[in-house]
């Protein structure tokens, strides 16, 4: 490792960011990584002594601090393979050279059909990520690549093999045997760790990787250096006391109004709706009385101890009124107003200063910019939006939007049939954030799968660190705004200008074990499954649909896009199949159920279908496609619901293939009962490929 830090040390004092490939192989050499036997001289004799030591056929290489793309310059001849042409080469390369005050490489000639890339870069907010993925000329033409963030264990590393497209060519084909996958993973592993524990370090390309007799051989590589920053000191407020926000015994609302739809007067209605237990106090500076409740004129005026304050306010009387209500000894504060940094800078001055009171007050916020939270265990919300009783239930959101505590939430209670425990609309993040949030609902009772929108990362290896200790127990689904990439950064490293942001945050979330979601209304459904039923035990899937055309298409989606597999049944599942279907149609899985029904009745067929694949051992979920119409029939749907409480470990999601009024009625029987449906037949796949994916992230080494 002394010699590591010194060809680092070295290079910067020189001047150079980037290392030449000898000094880059050295370091990889230094930590265990295989490559090309290699030999730099800097005279023709010393190259033919070191070609035949090696043994022909060699490759020469131009070698100098600085020097990327080779190939490109015409700085490489490969494939030499005696003394004359070695001669002949080395006098083509010497001048070139000597330009650059570099030597000249002399190389084993590594043959392998195989070439893979990995490499390191370092994100502004992840520090060291490590990329892999396929090598040569595909790297920059497929950019079939993944990442994951330093450190990695052993699961992490694999995983990156198994992720990228073309992770056939690491098993044995045509006749190559497969790749050593432990040599890979730990060659993965080490990347990180350099990146780690050489600061300096700001980008690694090994390109290309060649597979040889399964093995893979670094047969170029390249180091760029950066003189790392100094580490900013992290300005921590208090933390804890996120009780006070969740279990409030005493609550006030600052800016209350008596006008009917103003944000003062419908977050007492709010309050009042969900049945606070808790004392409730108002400040006007008109005083009276509000819905029955006392109006106090100031801050000052209101007794001590107030566990919560929502300050419904102008934005420039923030600071200030966060200082006096933490003088009557407020613990925790909701944050109303907008006109902050998202707004100008004098928007931005008044958030530093919002800042500095939170800082010296040692008071909980949430917010600004926030439309409020809720905690329906307790009874409460802060929410101004106009939303009455919100039902209670075992999911819970951290969301950088306030749909979730107002209209979105309005649209689950009314169109949907389950409820929340706890909803945190965080606004700017002043104080609590993502990280805080999820550590509290990892810990909550109250909270049996969490589902998150963010737009950005206040803390983020802080977060995926307790993801990764959260997700073991429970679900975590996020969806991420502002995915789509602005381009690559230009940089000499492969890895560095493959790299985006959305791709190394794809990549840290799989390895925190966080289910990434693309479509805003899975925060939604996968919610109401998970609210009805248990996380799917694995990915296999059975369904019925009454039309050749949705077995074939939704077994084409689960198989292709989901995950999901569509297993075979067992003979004893199939033979029961058999037996209540006409003999002209051989049963499987997915199950044509409409042959049955048109000789048994829509109800017995489906009942008896359903309940054959639920007893299957090789089946986890089932969805019944229902074909529901005036002509066809309308059955009573009881026996879904009996088959869900006698099988209680596979969940069933129900479809339709319907007239618009019976699936209206099917989901207005079934979800009350416990059984969720979906209107579109994709629906529940997509639901069951997230939290199949769920259940595999717990499940995980």
């Amino acid at each position: 490792m002394e010699s590591v830090q010194d060809i680092i040390k070295q290079a910067l004092l020189a001047g150079h960011k980037t290392l030449s490939e000898y000094d880059s192989k050295k370091i990889l050499a230094a930590y265990g990584l295989p490559i090309t036997r290699e030999v730099w001289v800097n005279d023709p004799a010393a190259a033919e002594a070191a070609a035949a030591q090696i043994g022909y056929p060699v490759v020469l290489k131009v070698c100098a601090a600085g020097l990327a793309h080779k190939t490109e310059q015409g700085l490489i001849e490969v494939g030499i393979k005696n003394a004359g042409e070695l001669k002949a080469a080395y006098a083509r390369l010497a001048a070139h050279a000597r330009q650059l005050e570099g030597g000249i490489l002399v190389q084993e000639l590594v043959k392998g059909s195989r070439e893979l890339v990995m490499g390191l870069t370092r994100d502004p907010q992840l520090g060291p990520c490590v990329m892999f993925g396929l090598g040569g000329v595909f790297t920059e033409a497929l950019e079939d690549v993944c990442f994951r963030v330093a450190p990695l264990d052993e699961e992490d590393a694999l995983e990156m093999t198994r992720e990228i497209k073309g992770r056939k060519i690491l098993e044995g084909v045509r006749g190559l045997p497969p790749v050593q996958l432990d040599l890979l993973s730990r060659g993965l592993q080490t990347l990180g760790r350099i990146g780690l524990e050489h600061p300096a370090v700001r980008a690694i390309d090994v390109n290309p990787l060649i597979i040889q007799q399964g093995r893979p051989v670094a047969v170029d590589a390249l180091i760029v250096l950066e003189k790392p920053p100094a580490e900013p000191a992290e300005a921590q407020g208090v933390r804890g006391g996120l009780d006070k926000l969740f279990e409030p015994q005493s609550v006030v609302v600052i800016g209350a109004s008596q006008t009917p739809h103003k944000a003062g007067n419908d977050v007492i209605q709010n309050i009042l709706a969900n049945e606070f237990r808790g004392e409730l106090y108002l400040v006007n500076p008109k005083g009276g009385e509000i819905l029955g409740h006392k109006v106090y004129p100031s801050i000052q005026d209101l007794p001590q101890g107030i566990d919560m304050a929502i300050i419904i306010l102008p934005a420039a009387a923030t600071p200030q009124t966060i200082r006096d209500c933490a003088a009557k000894g407020v613990k925790a504060v909701v944050l109303a107003a907008s006109g902050f940094a998202e707004v100008d800078q004098q928007g931005k001055t008044l958030q530093e200063e919002t800042i500095q009171a939170i800082r010296e007050t040692g008071v909980r916020v949430i917010g600004p910019n926030t439309s409020g939270h809720t905690s329906t265990p307790h009874n409460f919300t802060s929410s101004f939006f106009p939303l009455g009783k919100i039902p209670r239930g075992k999911v819970s959101y951290i969301a950088q939007t306030g749909n979730f505590a107002t209209h979105t939430m309005r649209y689950i209670m009314s169109g949907e049939n389950y409820g929340v425990a706890r909803v945190v609309g965080m606004g700017n993040k002043l104080d609590v954030e993502e990280s805080e949030l999820l550590e509290y609902y990892a810990e909550d009772p109250e909270t049996q799968a969490i589902f998150m929108y963010l737009e950005s990362f206040k803390r983020p290896q802080r977060f995926l660190e307790v993801a990764r200790r959260v997700t073991r127990s429970k679900p975590v689904v996020l969806l991420k705004g502002g995915a789509t990439s602005e381009g690559a950064r230009a940089a000499v490293a492969h890895t560095a200008a493959l790299a985006s942001d959305d791709r190394i945050i794809d990549g840290a979330l799989r390895q925190a074990g966080i289910v990434r979601v693309y479509k805003y209304s899975h925060l939604i459904l996968a919610a109401k499954a998970v609210s009805a039923m248990p996380l799917p035990l694995g990915n296999r899937v059975s369904f019925s649909a009454p039309s050749g055309a949705m077995l074939v298409c939704m077994t084409d989606l689960c198989r292709r896009h989901l995950g999901l597999r569509v297993p075979d049944l067992e003979e004893q599942t199939r033979q029961r199949l058999q037996e209540i279907s006409p003999p002209y149609i051989r049963m499987r899985n997915p199950v044509d159920i409409w042959p049955a029904a048109t000789v048994s009745g829509v109800e017995f067929a489906y009942r008896e279908g359903t309940e054959a694949v639920l007893k299957d051992p090789n089946i986890d979920a089932v969805v019944p496609i229902l074909m529901l119409t005036d002509d066809t029939g309308v059955p009573p749907l009881d026996f879904l619901v009996e088959l869900a409480h006698r099988y209680p470990q596979k969940p069933i999601y129900v479809t339709f293939s319907a007239q618009k009024k019976h699936m209206d009625a099917a989901k207005a029987f079934l979800e009350p009962r416990g059984v969720p449906t979906f209107p579109l037949i994709e629906e529940p796949f997509e639901v069951l490929s997230i939290l199949a994916r769920c259940r595999q992230a717990m499940n995980r080494k």
